[in-house]
């Protein structure tokens, strides 16, 4: 390992904490101005599942923090095999403690954050200390913790705990502290158990000296907030830790036991596991795309002489997601009535332009979107004001067979152009689905060529002859794309019909 340090240009440093010298290997690839929040993580990774909680905690805190900000992760003492990926992690400064610490894991978690606090500029005005296992949420996550610190409010956190101290103080999974004044009280986050565990002791001095503190709502302190968030958003049914801002939205998260849910040790199964949430987040927060899934009987509702591969992928997703709001709804569709929508039974409203003035929908669905980008940004635009809260905008995109590989630049720009411009219009959730894998791409040109070796039979012959031949092959490729690895979001090569895109408000 010393090799390695040495090849990647680390350096050593030996910090002296609590009478005790630990060997920290430090490579800083940013350097900040000092008005810069510096975010500290500190991690653990035994595997790699704990590996993950950290990839996705660093994810987060890069798609959402818009606030000028410097990021360290420090390493506390992972198995060499696990921790050089962090290397290639852009934008970051690295600390790696390769010197067990000395009072357990309890005591490793303040340990890291002493190193960093050694580390960051001295003249840093606000530090934030995060647990590996939390993701923030929202764009202005940062900017708003930051507004509830003044000349009295010095701390401000996710989550209150009062299990040691009866007062409360702010729990270190996640709270921002005034570094500054942090220092010139002498503060240290090393636990002084049983009375003060890590970071408790900061926290408790700092109202000592007649400062305050803030913490946001959240679920775990109190569980009744669930009923902020709409039952549309996936978010609704994670059962973790979730903090909101005044706007009631959520803007933290936290798994809790992070470790030993990633080792399998965690028993209590009413809480999510460390599958759970990177699936959640994965999906649902940095809008990654996995495929969509769809009963290989749903085939046979269709009639495939009138529907192609593509419709068949497009109206199950819209249908499945129709089934998330309830039947009184109302819904814009922007396109020709459909059956198969109108069996719905909801307040379905079909047009073929946007309409004029304000009105409100549970539901906004584009089939097939290809337009330019500056049409498509009114179009997102239009659906956020004119959805109701928790309201669901449904959208997809088309690949068109035969010129994937000359779409795929083009394509690729505008569908993240279409997921940016969601995340910063203000949606909660944006989950992308690939409709269909190379196989039913290649289907769906076999079915085109079969209509026309066919189209001069009876209509009946060909309806028969082309629904056998289909359903029996398209059933054998639904079933191989719903076999996802285990814990994991299976993902298809960019080979497909297109893609589906949900968003809620």
């Amino acid at each position: 390992m010393i090799k390695w340090f040495n090849k990647k240009k680390y350096i050593k440093n030996e910090i002296e904490i609590d009478n005790n010298l630990y060997n920290v290997f430090v490579r800083e690839k940013i350097f900040s101005r000092r008005e810069a929040v510096r975010i500290i993580v500190v991690s653990y990774q035994p595997n790699r599942y704990s590996s993950e909680l950290l990839k996705l905690c660093i994810e987060s805190i890069q798609k959402f923090t818009d606030t000028d900000y410097e990021l360290w992760v420090v390493d506390n003492n992972s198995p060499a095999g696990n921790i050089k990926w962090i290397d290639d992690v852009r934008d970051i400064n690295i600390a790696y403690i390769r010197t067990e610490p000395k009072g357990g894991a309890s005591y490793a978690n303040s340990l890291a954050l002493e190193v960093a606090a050694r580390l960051i500029n001295q003249n840093t005005g606000y530090l934030v200390c995060f647990h590996e296992d939390v993701a923030v949420c929202r764009y202005g996550w940062l900017d708003y913790m930051l507004s509830r610190m003044d000349k009295k409010i010095k701390a401000a956190g996710f989550r209150l705990t009062r299990a040691r101290v009866p007062g409360g103080v702010l729990h270190v999974c996640g709270y921002i502290i005034d570094f500054k004044l942090f220092r010139e009280l002498k503060l240290s986050f090393l636990p002084e158990l049983p009375q003060f565990d890590v970071g408790d002791k900061a926290i408790y001095l700092l109202k000592e000296n007649g400062f305050d503190i803030f913490h946001t709502p959240n679920t775990f302190d109190s569980p009744g907030l669930t009923g902020l968030i709409p039952e549309t958003m996936e978010a609704y049914d994670l059962n973790v830790t979730r903090s909101f801002n005044d706007r009631d939205e959520i803007i933290y998260m936290h798994l809790g036991r992070g470790i030993p849910k990633a080792k399998g040790e965690y028993k209590n199964k009413e809480k999510s596991s460390s599958e759970q949430w990177s699936g959640y987040i994965r999906k649902n927060l940095l809008s990654e795309p996995f495929i969509q899934f769809i009963e290989p009987g749903k085939v046979n509702e269709f009639d495939f002489l009138d529907t192609s591969i593509r419709k068949f992928y497009v109206q199950n997703f819209i249908i499945d997601n129709l089934d998330l709001i309830p039947g009184s709804s109302s819904v814009f569709y922007y396109g020709e009535e459909s059956r198969e929508l109108d069996e719905k039974k909801l307040n379905i409203k079909y047009q073929m332009a946007l309409p004029a003035g304000s009105q409100k929908f549970n539901c906004v669905v584009f089939p097939e979107m290809v337009k330019d980008a500056k049409d498509t940004g009114d179009i997102l635009k239009w659906a956020w004001e004119n959805l109701n809260r928790g309201g669901i905008l449904l959208l997809t995109i088309p690949l068109l067979p035969g010129r994937e590989w000359e779409q795929a630049t083009e394509f690729n720009k505008f569908f993240k152009f279409v997921i940016d411009r969601l995340w910063k219009i203000g949606f909660k959730e944006v989950s992308v689905v690939k409709q269909g894998s190379r196989d039913s791409l290649k289907l769906y040109s076999e079915l085109g060529k079969l209509k026309i070796k066919t189209r001069d039979l009876d209509e009946d012959k060909t309806r028969i002859i082309v629904n056998r031949t289909v359903k029996r092959k398209f059933k054998n490729i639904l079933k191989a794309e719903n076999k996802p690895g285990k814990g994991e979001i299976l993902k298809v090569d960019n080979i497909t019909t297109g893609y589906g895109i949900r968003a809620v408000k």
